[in-house]
């Protein structure tokens, strides 16, 4: 029986929740099935190492395509990119003209072969190609935001070109469907997994912590929806009130400078302890004796479930997708959106002790994220 062909679309495979859904899927499909290809449009990154070997990886980086036209063209036959040079023509067209102009990079990007699946993992770009300048037998595409922060009229068009959008939550599609209620039929709800074996094993190494104190740990992006600006102040309040921490940051991003300026400012430098973006967050996570979510912005968030596998108290800031799978007081705390209500909900935990003991009882994550579910309901739309 011919296997089908599949071809991923994504910008990178830096460390990021995207990337990181992505990795997972792709370590965990039946290449007995399915053949597989993946083509990414900036660069490689840190997640290329765990591909399995059975995907074919291509790039086709579109940097050379930033900026100003004329710039960018300069920049292309200097550098005789002559890749980006035709694609960044193909992109004035299409604004020019339509976003479907795209079409005319099919060969450049893939050479007209066929898929009889195309995934555009990531709105935007990656979506564009996958509707507009691949041929395939079905198009799907990802949903794993939010908020809705695309141009509602652009993305229209694309999804009248799909056959499937995958939302990874729950709220996410109802998020879409109120936006769009045109594409309530294309919608199909199949959540990022966590793989607990695979947690398991990355967490068991030496502590990154050298002593007693209590030990906290957020993981994010350092961008404005992370809101980590709410960690420093309500670092500033546990210093205020007593208590002796530790508060580590695992993650980097366009405010680290900003972030770091704030720490100082709020006198807490000894406390909030930027560690930069690690590949392997979870010794972090697994010796922590809380973790905190200060993120506004959730369409799943996966490091909370990370946490919660384990088997870390959480105290999460409300957004879209831990409001599915946290009960409140039952498996993790959630708290309102401003740092007060972050340095009330550790204290709570701190204080409580038979009230944190419940919590870390509870702790774990729900079935419906395990590979296996995952997979199932993945398999079950590519057939």
């Amino acid at each position: 029986m011919r296997k089908k062909k599949i071809l991923f679309i994504n910008g990178h495979l830096n460390v990021g929740g995207v990337e990181k859904s992505l990795t997972d899927i792709l370590r965990h499909i039946d290449y007995s099935q399915y053949d597989v290809e993946l083509l990414l449009l900036e660069e490689m990154g840190s997640y290329a190492t765990e591909i399995p070997k059975e995907v074919k990886v291509t790039l086709k980086s579109l940097r050379n395509t930033y900026g100003p036209f004329v710039r960018s063209i300069r920049n292309c036959f200097r550098k005789r990119d002559w890749f980006c040079l035709k694609m960044r023509f193909i992109f004035l067209l299409m604004k020019l003209f339509d976003q479907d102009k795209i079409k005319l990079a099919e060969k450049l990007l893939t050479g007209r072969e066929y898929y009889d699946i195309v995934v555009g993992f990531r709105p935007g770009i990656c979506t564009q190609i996958a509707v507009y300048a691949i041929h395939a037998g079905k198009k799907i595409v990802w949903w794993h935001h939010g908020e809705f922060n695309v141009d509602k009229n652009v993305y229209e068009k694309q999804l009248e070109k799909c056959d499937i959008i995958v939302s990874v939550s729950e709220s996410c599609a109802s998020m879409l469907v109120d936006h769009m209620p045109e594409i309530a039929d294309k919608i199909t709800v199949i959540s990022n997994m966590i793989d607990v074996d695979l947690l398991d094993q990355k967490s068991n190494t030496v502590s990154p912590y050298t002593d007693d104190r209590i030990q906290i740990v957020t993981v994010g992006r350092l961008s404005p929806e992370k809101h980590i600006e709410n960690v420093i102040y309500a670092a500033r309040n546990l210093k205020d009130s007593g208590y002796s921490f530790q508060w580590h940051i695992v993650g980097n991003g366009i405010l680290r400078e900003e972030l770091e300026q704030l720490k100082m400012q709020e006198s807490v430098t000894e406390y909030v302890l930027f560690e930069g973006s690690k590949n392997n967050p979870y010794p972090y996570i697994k010796n922590a004796d809380l973790y905190v979510h200060s993120s506004y912005v959730e369409s799943q968030g996966i490091t909370i479930l990370e946490a919660m596998a384990l088997n870390i108290p959480c105290v999460v800031t409300m957004s879209r997708g831990p409001s599915e799978f946290i009960k409140n007081g039952e498996n993790g705390l959630l708290v309102d959106r401003n740092p007060q209500a972050l340095s009330e909900g550790i204290k709570r935990l701190l204080e409580d002790k038979s009230l944190y003991d419940k919590i870390k009882l509870n702790t774990v994550c729900p079935k419906q994220f395990s590979e296996k579910d995952v997979m199932m309901k993945i398999d079950r739309l590519f057939k």
